[in-house]
């Protein structure tokens, strides 16, 4: 029940709700003895609301996912001094949300905040305002505090919506213009909209694509005998006429490596789709096909979902939206057979290509592997991120590169500089330059690799009595890069190393992402081990070659301390203790070397690393990942 102090008895409130299906029974719990009326977010724009000039709003969400939609629609909400958020399912990896708004503007406001539990994994944050405020700020402030929010976000166009319907177009995005009229200056309110198919945008000025919203019956509902879906002009269908996986809230975050249960069955059964075990469904998806961070969640214990096509359900886009938002989410899915005519024009043929069969997930390592395959172009292809920049592509409206990356490698070995230059060369999909600080290694020594490198590279020189930490921010005062990275000269690293730290950093929002340090080669006895370390986490630490930051965040923490070793670690700290985030995502593209102990800075014997494995091998063994021959 929410607090008396915030809503009282006979308050007038308008409720928006978003995913919650029995919405009246639960605002009756939560509000016993006020006034209600309440409205589906997908139909603000009708002005559905019978109480005028309310005294508070309560906007209740299924799951911070379904929240987020609500935050795209935050300027159809009333302005009041009372706001609730009333959250009924949340994650396992969620945190207590709090009231982020803006520090001197909207956090002065703020007279009166509880924050309690709701239900078993639900959140409830009552707020009181000095001044009548936006209903719409609060949402986003709450959605923000429960997430995260960095400013250093990928690029995309200013957006505008046709109508609320479409939220989920652009998810989590405050600055959405819904309905399309120029602002009051003048100045179009949007760079590129979606609207319905068929429907008028008011300012002729902005691009605006025809999408359905998910109440399109032409689009959600099956059309041919037996519940098999007839698209309309299927030949200029591609994925982007599918909205968008939301990938701050459904991403690989929470993924278990040692499933404690089986194989579930993903299936279309009256009208919606759901995952069931044993004849016991553990989650039905909305009718829409939207899938959910508390839905991931309750599925991360099995090995994998077992997809079938052939059942009837609410229809092509649907049906795509579930498999896209689980792939992105990291859910091992093996598919039962050919999909159907729909899914490649939906999906993509590459996604669809990454499916696996029953037996290629029985390994918890093979397992891991194909997650990562699948989370990664699903992001790639299907996230927020990449569906706008399609959509601004096609309307030949320009689009920022994604910012560069400056890879620091400082060595005293200047046998590796090549080995080590070769695969940074080799990464795929990235914008690199390097910067070598040489430790103590005359320049000569390595004209020759140096020669052959065929990316940008500046060379910083320093004594051997330089302190480590001191020759990294020499060479780091030589990077252009909007994001810099540490390379360790001797270690192996996959050809999508760079571009899946990139990827971790846009659906994690963490100020530094790194992998886990599981994978040794420990070359003295030929033996390849894996140690247990969580990924896909956030974290105190993560492997010391292997951290991507951005440029002003590490000017900010003042650069490396000018130490000679310990100097990750006591980044790590500066930026934690500094309020910052560091995110570790998955290990299966580096593999450390371990050598003689004198050869490294981290001084520790062979039998540190054997106690430690989880699982060993004879021999060089990486993750298929590293795509080593």
């Amino acid at each position: 029940m929410i607090p008396g102090g915030i809503v009282g008895a006979g308050t007038k409130v308008v409720a928006v709700v978003s995913g919650v299906h029995d919405a009246g029974d639960v605002l009756a719990e939560l509000l016993p003895k006020a006034a209600i009326s309440w409205a589906d977010a997908d139909d603000l724009a009708d002005s559905p609301w019978t109480i005028r000039a309310p005294e508070a709003v309560v906007v209740l969400a299924r799951t911070p996912t379904d929240l987020r939609r609500i935050v795209s629609l935050r300027d159809l909400l009333p302005a009041v001094k009372r706001v609730v958020v009333a959250i009924t399912a949340t994650p396992s990896w969620y945190d207590a949300p709090h009231v982020a708004l803006a520090r001197g503007v909207g956090q002065r406001l703020v007279r009166e905040v509880h924050i309690t539990r709701y239900g078993t994994s639900g959140w409830l944050v009552a707020t009181r305002l000095g001044k009548e405020t936006l209903a719409g700020d609060i949402v986003t402030a709450v959605a923000a505090g429960g997430t995260g929010f960095h400013l250093a976000a990928y690029p995309l166009p200013a957006a505008g919506l046709g109508e609320p319907g479409l939220a989920d177009w652009r998810p989590g995005d405050p600055d959405v213009a819904v309905g399309g009229r120029p602002e009051p200056s003048g100045i179009s309110s949007s760079d590129l909209a979606v609207r319905a198919p068929g429907a008028a945008w008011p300012d002729d000025r902005v691009p605006a694509a025809g999408r359905a919203s998910w109440r399109d019956t032409a689009w959600a509902k099956a059309g041919a005998p037996g519940g098999y879906p007839v698209l309309r002009a299927a030949s200029a269908v591609t994925p982007d006429h599918l909205p968008p996986v939301d990938e701050r809230s459904v991403n690989p975050r929470g993924f278990l490596r040692e499933p404690l249960q089986g194989i579930a069955d993903l299936t279309g059964h009256a009208g919606v789709w759901g995952v069931t075990s044993e004849g016991r469904e553990l989650v039905r998806f909305h009718e829409s096909g939207l899938v959910a961070d508390a839905d991931v969640d309750r599925l991360r214990p099995l090995r994998g979902l077992r997809l079938n096509w052939r059942p009837a359900h609410t229809g092509p886009v649907a049906a795509a939206r579930v498999v896209a938002g689980l792939a992105a989410a990291g859910v091992p899915l093996v598919s039962t057979g050919p999909a159907p005519i729909w899914a490649e024009p939906l999906l993509g043929g590459e996604l669809l290509s990454h499916l696996a069969t029953p037996g290629d997930i029985a390994d918890d390592l093979r397992r891991e592997e194909h997650s990562v395959r699948l989370r990664r172009h699903a992001l790639r292809a299907h996230g927020t991120t990449a569906r706008w920049h399609a959509l601004a592509v096609a309307a030949g409206k320009p689009i920022p590169p994604d910012p560069p990356i400056s890879v620091v490698l400082c060595t005293r070995r200047p046998d590796f500089v090549g080995f080590a230059l070769g695969q940074i060369a080799a990464q795929r999909g990235v914008d690199v330059e390097v910067v070598l600080g040489l430790h103590g290694v005359p320049e000569e020594a390595v004209a020759g690799a140096v020669a052959d490198f065929p990316l940008p590279l500046t060379v910083v020189t320093a004594d051997a009595a330089t302190p480590f930490g001191e020759i990294l921010n020499l060479a780091v005062d030589r990077t252009s890069g909007a994001y810099l990275t540490k390379w360790d000269d001797d270690d192996w690293y996959g050809p999508d190393h760079l571009a899946d730290l990139v990827l971790a950093r846009r659906y994690s929002g963490a100020d530094l992402v790194g992998v886990a340090s599981e994978f040794f080669y420990l070359e003295q006895i030929d033996v390849t081990i894996r140690r247990r370390w969580s990924s896909e986490v956030m974290a105190d630490h993560v492997a010391g070659g292997t951290f991507l930051i951005s440029r002003e965040t590490l000017r900010a923490l003042g650069g490396f301390r000018p130490v000679p070793r310990s100097v990750d670690i006591e980044l790590f700290q500066a930026l934690l203790r500094a309020g910052g985030c560091i995110y570790r995502t998955h290990g299966l593209g580096f593999m450390a070397r371990r050598s003689a102990r004198r050869r490294h800075t981290w001084q520790e014997p062979i039998g540190y690393f054997l106690h430690r494995a989880k699982e060993q091998w004879r021999g060089f063994r990486p993750s298929e990942l590293m795509e080593q021959a």
